[in-house]
């Protein structure tokens, strides 16, 4: 099940990675079994792009239809054209992941993080389409939580 509204998703987040303020953000839960298992933090909007940073306890979160839950957010209701998110050059899993929704390598940064360099991805709108398409068979729970 997905959760929006809930500024502990961000926290929750946050603490995972480090981040303590993440500005003006909004976030989405992933819940599995009660239990909060992956989040992603939609940070630093500044039209048509948005920054994403997904965290999450439990590799087998991403379900199509939890991935499609996400990304119709900054697509459909915010109307970005592209998405990006920004990892450690060291992190092979996130990388591969990104590269499976679809997003694209754009960059190298050296330094950007204290623990060393980093690199940016990003995903256009027309190479979403897979994920913003209605879903025919099934349905993902959606709720908005009071904090």
């Amino acid at each position: 099940m997905l959760i929006t509204g809930d500024p502990r998703i961000a926290a929750w987040a946050g603490k995972q990675l480090g981040v303590r303020d993440w500005g003006p953000c909004e976030s989405i839960g992933v819940v599995a079994r009660g239990k909060l298992v992956a989040g992603a933090v939609f940070h630093q909007y500044r039209y048509p792009n948005i920054e994403i940073s997904f965290v999450t306890v439990d590799r087998r979160w991403a379900t199509p239809q939890t991935v499609r839950g996400i990304l119709r957010y900054p697509f459909l209701q915010l109307g970005c054209k592209r998405l990006t998110a920004i990892t450690e050059a060291t992190n092979q899993p996130t990388r591969a992941f990104l590269c499976r929704l679809g997003f694209r390598l754009e960059g190298m940064h050296p330094d950007l993080f204290e623990s060393g360099d980093a690199v940016s991805y990003g995903l256009l709108r027309k190479d979403a389409e897979k994920w913003l398409a209605e879903e025919k068979c099934h349905r993902q729970a959606v709720s908005t939580y009071a904090a």
